[in-house]
């Protein structure tokens, strides 16, 4: 082969490779929901339904499930210790809210089979847990006992952008399912 018919061949692949990067990127539309499983240590997996609005993103050491929405707003899944009352006024707690004494006039949702508690504050967030403060921030989360564990699933973000997500947050709860041995 001669010198000038290996560069005809260069000439060649290199502009099929320049045209083909020059294609105009295709918009990519995603039109449909699916179960989410995700392996929880190997114990039980959670299935779960991400409303669209929502994006996932990786999971921690301490969140199961891990979704942000708006512009600075998350929802997370995770474990805690203690009980019930211990969580919700650590939660209360953040926001500089009193501790209560009952949940029983807090308002259910069922989750996982059980019936959960919904816990709401609004104001300032004094930070924790790895989060910064936060003024006018708002929180929605659920509390459930599932034999002896805990399971949280909370929401924080601006007041308004979590006031707005509530509903989403409750349907999500409600659609949570635990998957024997990560069959469905």
């Amino acid at each position: 082969m001669s010198a000038n018919s290996l560069r005809l061949i260069c000439i060649s692949m290199l502009s099929v490779v320049l045209f083909l990067s020059c294609r105009k990127a295709e918009n990519i539309v995603v039109n449909e929901r699916r179960n989410l499983v995700v392996a929880d240590q190997g114990n039980h997996s959670l299935l779960a339904v991400m409303p669209p609005e929502w994006r996932q993103v990786p999971s921690t050491e301490f969140r199961m499930l891990n979704y942000r929405f708006g512009e600075s707003g998350e929802v997370f899944v995770g474990r805690s210790r203690g009980g019930l009352l211990t969580n919700i006024n650590r939660w209360l707690g953040q926001f500089g809210k009193p501790a209560i004494e009952s949940a029983d006039d807090l308002p259910k949702v069922e989750v996982l089979g059980q019936s959960g508690v919904l816990v709401e504050a609004t104001g300032d967030f004094a930070g924790g847990m790895g989060r910064a403060a936060r003024k006018n921030a708002g929180l929605a989360g659920v509390i459930v006992a599932i034999g002896d564990q805990i399971i949280t699933v909370k929401m924080m973000g601006g007041a308004e952008d979590v006031a707005a997500e509530q509903v989403r947050l409750i349907k999500f709860c409600e659609g949570l399912r635990i998957s024997q041995g990560g069959s469905q």
